[in-house]
């Protein structure tokens, strides 16, 4: 294992638990978003600062906030799984479809989409 595996493996399980406690809490969507938004900030700006150990800080980072959004897609308890066909399908396609661009929202303006 490299480092740059170790580091993005130790953030994972760091946002596989605070997903969890957040959803075992009840916790609101924003504060769950804030700390996450919190953990990647400071990985990538011990990635920036390390660039030995992490050559592509960037990718590091969209990979964190990738996992993260969909951990948090897979965790709610209001989300609708596309198993169904047709209309139902479209449904649940544009809910999730939603639910991506809260989170972004959420993320990157520290704020509910209007």
């Amino acid at each position: 294992m490299n480092c740059i595996d170790a580091i993005e493996g130790t953030v994972k399980c760091i946002l596989n638990r605070v997903c969890q406690a957040a959803m075992d809490a009840g916790q609101d969507d924003s504060d769950y978003v804030r700390t996450v938004r919190t953990i990647l900030e400071a990985t990538e700006q011990f990635a920036r600062s390390n660039r030995e150990i992490v050559p592509h800080p960037d990718i590091l980072t969209k990979v964190l906030y990738e996992y993260s959004r969909n951990l948090w897609l897979k965790n709610r308890p209001d989300s609708v799984p596309a198993t169904g066909r047709g209309k139902a399908e479209t449904e649940s396609g544009a809910c999730q479809d939603y639910q991506i661009y809260y989170y972004d929202y959420l993320f990157h303006n520290d704020q509910y989409p209007l």
